[in-house]
């Protein structure tokens, strides 16, 4: 609920007023007696918190679920966010519909007294990035970049994706020690913050950057799909279809991206990796569709520097950045099971397949 970058309550909290702002009135908020008081209304707190602070409130309440998360079926769900704060004052709130709905009865029938009690650290913290290599026997140069991001803290968004990417790794190495797999170029899985530490791998060592060959983001690869209703997708790097949708292709409801045709060019890894992974999922009897490109994930880095990226995640999921992103909501182990019955069939790279 407490949005990121927000500040400490005094000790014991804050108990004062809740103002209601209609959300077509925000602009005017200046106007209102808003004062040391909390600011309630119906959109997202980062706008609302920058609005109502500067005009003397103490906090702010604000909802704004996407229609996608179904906010009245699951009506206690929460989506994380965060303000801009740099001043470090005052403190955001998300809601729930439910939350949402109980305070605006309580508001419509007279005045309302919140206690709020806010606690919270903002501290200087190390960057921690692991990076697992098994070299290649041929050309060891060149390297295919697995890469999962750690800071998110849902079961799907990240856990899947790490624990997804362990398990390659683990599985992997136990391949290359049989002598089952004698991988041709050097294979790295990397853990870290998203799109920082992908970045900071590519960027930071010239040499080492020369010999990526191609990038993979694992982000939301675990969903059971009969609960969360998001398809598995194969998100391609930057085809026409980014620009100018057409046939089936077609933009999730996360957003298409900022695509220009300067930012296009042509490779076979779009159409390697969905046959791959559409023979897979015919093997086991799982649903493979793709999207085009929309970013904000571990593929965009690869793709800023020229480097053929693919995102793999799940989507529309109505648990998307929110409190019921738990467990009981993540893959089956039959599936984990019968998808790396045949794991030769995905760990090899480029020309080496």
């Amino acid at each position: 609920m407490i949005t990121i970058n927000s500040s400490s309550t005094p000790i014991g909290g804050i108990t004062t007023e809740v103002i209601y702002v209609n959300p077509a009135d925000i602009s005017t908020i200046d106007d209102k007696d808003i004062k040391g008081k909390i600011v309630f209304s119906e959109i997202g707190t980062g706008r609302l918190f920058n609005v109502a602070i500067n005009a003397g409130a103490l906090g702010v309440l604000g909802y704004a679920m996407p229609d996608y998360t179904q906010p009245e079926k699951y009506q206690t769900s929460i989506q994380f966010s965060g303000i801009n704060n740099p001043d470090g004052k005052g403190w955001a709130i998300n809601l729930s519909y439910k939350a949402k709905e109980r305070l605006k009865k309580a508001i419509a029938k007279g005045p309302v007294k919140l206690n709020v009690t806010v606690a919270t650290n903002t501290y200087p913290s190390e960057e921690l990035t692991i990076i697992a290599n098994i070299k290649g026997n041929l050309k060891p140069n060149e390297r295919f970049v697995y890469s999962a991001h750690v800071q998110e803290p849902g079961a799907n968004d990240n856990a899947s994706g790490v624990g997804t990417l362990a398990e390659m790794a683990r599985l992997t190495a136990s391949l290359v020690k049989s002598g089952k797999l004698i991988p041709q170029r050097t294979l790295t899985f990397l853990w870290g913050d998203e799109i920082v530490s992908t970045q900071r791998y590519i960027k930071e060592n010239n040499e080492r950057a020369k010999g990526i060959m191609w990038g993979m983001s694992l982000d939301m690869v675990g969903e059971n799909t009969e609960k969360t209703g998001g398809s598995f997708l194969i998100e391609k790097m930057p085809d026409p279809s980014a620009i100018w949708t057409r046939g089936t292709d077609k933009h999730s409801e996360w957003g298409s991206g900022d695509v220009k045709e300067e930012d296009l060019f042509p490779h076979y890894y779009n159409d390697l990796v969905m046959k791959i992974c559409n023979d897979q999922g015919k093997h086991a009897n799982w649903k493979v569709n793709y999207n085009p490109f929309e970013g904000g994930s571990d593929h965009t880095p690869f793709l800023k520097n020229k480097i053929p990226g693919l995102l793999m995640w799940h989507f529309t999921d109505v648990f998307y950045h929110t409190d019921n992103d738990q467990a009981r909501q993540s893959i089956s182990n039959n599936y984990e099971k019968r998808w790396y019955q045949r794991p030769n069939h995905c760990l090899h790279t480029g020309n080496s397949r």
